[in-house]
Order: C-alpha cells, then sequence, then structure tokens
C-alpha cells in the first residue's frame, strides 16, 4: 500500500532507510531538516501486507529520489505517483532506476560513482585552505562557473549559512590572493556529509589544492562522527579519491527532464 508519510512515521522511514546510511543520506538529511510539513518537501512509504516499509520516494522541490530493493513490489505504483508530480530530476542508485528510464524515455540520463570515506589514506597538507568568507562569495561563485559551467548556489542563501555559522566551504587562495580552488559540504545527516563541487582554476591544477579542499571537508565530517560522501565521474579524479581513502559504494544515476 502506498501512502504519504507524516511525522509519526519518522523513526519507521529512518531505521529503513538507515539500512544504507550513505547512499540513502539525502533522503535522510531532508526528513531530519524539512520533516514531513514543508510545502517543498513530501515523502511516500509503500508498505507490504505485514505493514513493513519496503520502499520510500522522496520530493524535495523538484528533485524525486526513490529508494528501494531491485524486485520492488510497489514499483508500478511509485510511478503512477511520479507521474502525477511536476518533477525536474529523478535520481537514485543506477540499478533501480531502469524501471524508471523504461516509464520516462524521454528523460535525459547520467550516470556517477557514489563513494564514501570512512578514514583518510594519505595525509595531505591543508595549510592553504581556509573558510570561504563573505567578501569572496563572488568570486567562488566565477570559480564554480569555470569549473562546472554553471553556478546553482544563491547569494543570499550563501550569505546567511556564512553568517550563522553553517557554511561549510573551503578555498585556496593562490599567491596574488585570488580563489584557485574550493569545495563544500553540502547536505548532512546524522552519518553522513555530501561533498560537492569540488573545483580548480584549470591554469592552477596539478598543485594539489583540489586534494588538499577535499580532506579538509572530510575532515570536517569526520569531526562531527560521520562518513564523507561524493560523487565522481572522472576516471582521473576517482583515483585521486580513492588515493585519499574513497572507497566506491554504487553508481548512481540521474534522470532529467529536456
Amino acid at each position: 500500500m502506498l501512502r504519504k508519510c507524516t511525522e509519526k512515521d519518522k523513526k519507521r522511514l529512518l531505521d529503513y532507510l538507515e539500512k544504507e546510511p550513505a547512499l540513502n543520506l539525502f533522503t535522510i538529511g531532508d526528513i531530519e531538516m524539512y520533516g514531513f510539513e514543508s510545502s517543498s518537501q513530501d515523502v511516500w512509504c509503500y508498505e507490504n501486507g505485514a505493514l513493513e516499509i519496503e520502499g520510500v520516494l522522496l520530493r524535495y522541490k523538484k528533485n524525486l529520489i526513490p529508494t528501494h530493493s531491485i524486485d520492488f513490489s510497489g514499483i508500478e505504483e511509485f510511478i503512477s505517483l511520479i507521474r502525477t508530480i511536476d518533477f525536474t530530476y529523478l535520481s537514485g542508485k543506477q540499478a533501480i532506476l531502469k524501471d524508471y528510464q523504461e516509464a520516462f524515455p524521454s528523460l535525459i540520463a547520467t550516470s556517477t560513482y557514489f563513494a564514501e570515506c570512512q578514514k583518510l589514506a594519505e595525509k595531505v597538507d591543508t595549510t592553504r585552505v581556509e573558510d570561504l568568507e563573505v567578501e569572496g562569495i563572488s568570486e567562488y561563485f566565477q570559480l564554480m562557473r569555470t569549473c562546472f559551467n554553471k553556478c546553482e548556489l544563491v547569494a543570499e542563501e550563501v550569505v546567511e549559512k556564512i553568517k550563522s555559522g553553517k557554511a561549510v566551504m573551503k578555498i585556496v587562495k593562490n599567491q596574488a590572493g585570488k580563489i584557485v580552488a574550493g569545495g563544500e559540504v553540502s547536505v548532512e545527516s546524522q552519518t553522513s556529509g555530501m561533498i560537492i563541487g569540488v573545483g580548480t582554476l584549470p591554469e592552477e591544477r596539478g598543485h594539489g589544492f583540489a586534494s588538499a579542499v577535499v580532506s579538509e571537508l572530510v575532515n570536517h565530517c569526520h569531526e562531527q562522527g560521520k562518513s564523507a560522501c561524493l560523487f565522481y565521474h572522472n576516471p582521473i579524479a576517482g583515483k585521486i579519491y580513492k588515493r585519499l581513502g574513497f572507497q566506491d559504494l554504487d553508481q548512481w544515476m540521474m534522470l532529467k527532464k529536456k
């Protein structure tokens, strides 16, 4: 049976999702952060005849994340529900998203690796890594646009995070004081943190700046008693992350509307 969840379902949902705490980081983190009353978020679960949770579907704004086994018996109910939702992204473990690919053939698919670090395997010099300050936001945004051809961060939100002490955004500057590398921990649950947006200006690559930023972000997660997670699709980047102590957990897929 498919139904919408409320606060009274929180413990059962988290117990189900925490069987794979790193891979379910986004869903766990959003439930912990936004709960069940926010207009930005909805959570549904599918229960079997014994009222055991067999699947969870999260909507955060226009992002959907289904979580269930490969042989999930409620797949048709999830697909029918998704057809009624105005979404842009549908993401999750690649193995379970194949059914959704067939149901929504017009969506554009991209795949990446989902990796986790529970202990740094290599000591990296992080003395040049520092926190992003408010006055460096514009330059940081330009770094992101240069490295990734886009920047989805909102200036007002970043300012608020920095001023409130909630931002985990690290940078490296060159000798001239220009921001040349950076990255952040964007989503955190009680057990894991997601590192995103690690990039270095093309002309400054090869000096270990990205490794230093990642190491400092991993240190932040570990100091909080959490594992550090990240996505990567570039094999060269993958070698760097594995050298630092990351291990692949699974392949992750994102389906996007054109």
